[in-house]
């Protein structure tokens, strides 16, 4: 988030000149934000169906849209930022999801976390839910609220983010939360009851310096078979030195220049159930900034997982691994500090993915509003371009703020698309100055198999309804080959988006178990060929903001009805070959062994 309310900056104003059309980009604009703002809407140009311009329905129905399915499958909660007119600066952020298989059913469950009261805030806090929410998924298509009893069910601080990994490699996905007051893991007994081992894990990352923590995300940097744990931590924040910035006569919220950066933290798994920090002994102490997302990919296809971490006003970082416990962050050099006009961004969400299929992997970011959407292209020398205006991304929307963003293949075309989470943090008032609204449309962004992205209206769907998100993963809730959405946003419910049609198209998946790497297989790199073409994903430990998608791997083949050939290199360096394997199936695959049907599916 760029500026935060209370202030109005000079507007950046730069020119780009294509064929003497001349497209203008305002940036950085905020002003004083409400706590309890009445939503207006921000809707993307609708398609309308002239026999229903009568319908409530702004976008005509397509063959593949998304449908909010929240209520017929049983999921009935909703997100609370604690906001008492205070104008704490810490209110706006908060909003993690998580699609993770907690029962080994085959089928992804669910996790919200609460954000309730501020501690130590004044006001009624009991009029806010203190509820983390755990939902089991039955199988059917429906969702049991399994809550209760579940050792989940306690209020476990202001809740910021949240994500998942079988740490311990003991067959079972455990929980991460990160909150305000101190982060918690969640240890998954494999009984449908999880277990709070902060403590004796140490990682509940507390410290004198007012820690903020907000993504988690993780990934095995040393190949030990043990995953390590990155967070980042936004600003140096205390309700002793909140402070009230006003617009004129209109208090609100400050902007994030008025706060001290902070410093992420890396912790080291020692496999033995506990972890080390070592943000000192890796360097990363030595950064500052104020970061919302990290992601872990091994960008330079070394072998060695490296982290990118988006900053909010601050240069983004890219933290090469060294191979001898040490990072180094690279961005500046490699090209994804900052945005096209040279200047720092806000970054948010971060979704990485081959969308052009060249075998490596690249990075999207999603800014404030005014700001183009960033997208870095691997030109796999260590280096990146900067492809936001000519991948069509920069200009879509500027009016729109994203959150939560994942890259993945909606439609199974054989091409990686975007699903963009967006909501502002402005209110009505603030928000009309820079076009923009409070509530907005999300947005899918189509892959045009040329490099180029278009805004894809028709497929919507009830993604076109205003909403202030923040969190948003996705999985294949229904295991029906298609990708599936869920988002919560700021005050709203926790909402799941199923994807209508979408499997048109031929699709293979894959759950992949480690053996001798981590369970989860982390970091492992899946390659498939098919006649038309090569595609190439990793096995992803956290990305989006503040969430967690499914880490079974989809991959469209739109016409193809089978793939010719399946390669998995391993987080250990292990390679496996596979001959062809048919489409519209949903493979398990253990390391050392041939896929098979998932045996989790019936």
């Amino acid at each position: 988030m760029q500026n935060w309310a209370g202030w109005i900056s000079a507007r950046c104003i730069f020119i780009i000149a294509f064929s003497a059309v001349f497209i203008l980009v305002a940036g950085c604009h905020r002003e004083t934000v409400s706590s309890t703002p009445t939503p207006s809407v921000a809707l993307p140009p609708s398609v309308v169906d002239p026999q229903k311009a009568n319908s409530s329905r702004s976008v005509t129905a397509h063959p593949m849209h998304f449908a909010d399915v929240s209520a017929a499958v049983g999921i009935r909660w909703k997100y609370e930022n604690g906001a008492t007119g205070r104008y704490l600066f810490i209110e706006p952020t908060g909003g993690g999801v998580a699609f993770f298989d907690y029962n080994n059913d085959g089928g992804p469950d669910i996790f919200a976390l609460q954000g309730g009261p501020v501690l130590g805030a004044k006001g009624d806090a009991r009029r806010f839910s203190t509820r983390n929410a755990l939902y089991r998924n039955n199988g059917n298509g429906t969702f049991s609220d399994v809550t209760t009893g579940s050792g989940l069910d306690h209020y476990t601080g202001y809740g910021q983010g949240v994500s998942a990994a079988d740490y311990d490699n003991d067959g079972h996905a455990d929980l991460y939360l990160t909150a305000y007051g101190g982060s918690h893991l969640f240890h998954n007994n494999g009984n449908g009851t999880f277990t709070d081992v902060t403590t004796r894990a140490g990682v509940a990352d507390k410290a004198a310096e007012l820690p903020w923590p907000l993504s988690s995300a993780w990934g095995d940097y040393d190949n030990d078979g043990y995953l390590d744990l990155f967070v980042c931590h936004y600003c140096r924040w205390s309700l002793a030195i909140n402070k009230l910035c006003r617009d004129g006569q209109t208090p609100g919220y400050c902007r994030p220049q008025v706060y001290e950066p902070g410093h992420s933290r890396l912790y080291h798994n020692n496999g033995n159930g506990t972890f080390t920090d070592v943000t000192h002994r890796t360097g990363i102490d030595r950064l500052q900034g104020k970061s919302m997302s990290a992601v872990w990919f091994d960008y330079d296809n070394d072998g060695r997982l490296d982290i990118c971490v988006s900053n909010d006003t601050m240069p983004n970082f890219l933290l090469h691994n060294n191979g001898d416990g040490t990072f180094k962050d690279v961005a500046t050099l490699a090209g994804v500090a900052l945005g096209t006009d040279g200047t720092a961004l806000s970054g948010m969400g971060i979704g990485v993915g081959d969308y052009d299929n060249d075998s490596r992997e690249d990075l999207f970011m999603v800014n404030f509003t005014s700001q183009p959407k960033s997208v870095f292209h691997n030109e796999g020398s260590g280096l990146f371009s900067d492809m936001s205006f000519r991948s069509n991304i920069a200009s879509t929307n500027l009016h729109l703020l994203g959150f939560g963003m994942e890259c993945c293949d909606y439609d199974l075309d054989g091409y990686k698309d975007l699903i963009v989470g967006n909501g502002h943090v402005l209110s009505v008032m603030g928000a009309q100055n820079d076009g923009s609204s409070y509530a907005q449309s999300q947005q899918l962004l189509h892959n045009q198999h040329n490099g180029t992205f278009s805004d894809d209206l028709r497929s919507l769907g009830d993604l076109v309804k205003p909403r202030v998100t923040r969190g948003l993963a996705v999985a294949d809730y229904d295991n029906d080959g298609d990708l599936d959405a869920l988002m919560v946003g700021q005050n709203e419910p926790l909402q799941l988006f199923r994807n209508e049609g979408g499997n048109q198209a031929h699709w293979i998946t894959l759950r992949l178990e480690g053996v001798y790497c981590n369970r989860d297989a982390i970091g492992a790199k899946i390659t498939i060929r098919t006649k038309s073409h090569t595609q190439t994903q990793h096995v992803r430990g956290g990305s989006s903001y503040c969430s967690h998608s499914d880490e079974r791997v989809t991959f469209g083949l739109g016409s193809e009805t089978r793939v010719e050939s399946l390669e998995i290199r391993w987080p250990d360096g292990r390679r496996q070959q596979f001959g062809p394997q048919n489409s519209n199936v949903l493979y398990w695959v253990r390391e050392g062994q041939r896929p098979v049907p998932d045996p989790r599916l019936h």
